[in-house]
């Protein structure tokens, strides 16, 4: 019996460039994927939760997250999903913070899209309180 292949969809490879933009900084490629109306909903009651809703104020977020980790913070993707209007990254999220607290765990990332972009981006720690407690 043989399955049937299917190419990557678009929006898993819009989701993989993006982590690879996030990895390098770069905030200009990630502004590009980011609908106008774009929110990004950060679970828990941390310093950084809450809801981010407008481009500026996700890159900014995402530049808090390097500040306050000096540089370590890392959400490394080891599974991608995505259709024409969902998508799900399942990361592994590192980061230091003096003077010996360390974040290493897992998070999942659901997305919407609209028109090739996101529209929008749920972050839901595996265990928020060990997230809460770092960034606090």
């Amino acid at each position: 019996m043989r399955f049937p292949t299917s190419a990557e969809h678009p929006n898993v490879a819009l989701l993989r460039d993006g982590f690879a933009a996030f990895d390098k900084g770069d905030m200009d490629l990630i502004r590009e994927l980011l609908a106008d109306g774009v929110v990004h909903r950060v679970q828990g009651r941390g310093p950084l939760s809450g809801s981010y809703r407008t481009p500026e104020e996700i890159l900014g977020f995402y530049v808090r997250l390097f500040e306050l980790s000096g540089g370590t913070f890392r959400a490394e993707p080891y599974s991608l999903t995505a259709d024409d209007a969902h998508g799900v990254a399942l990361v592994h999220t590192y980061a230091e913070r003096p003077p010996d607290r360390v974040l290493a765990g897992r998070a999942v990332h659901v997305f919407r899209f609209a028109d090739g972009r996101i529209t929008e981006i749920r972050s839901l720690a595996e265990d928020q309180y060990a997230d809460d407690e770092f960034w606090s």
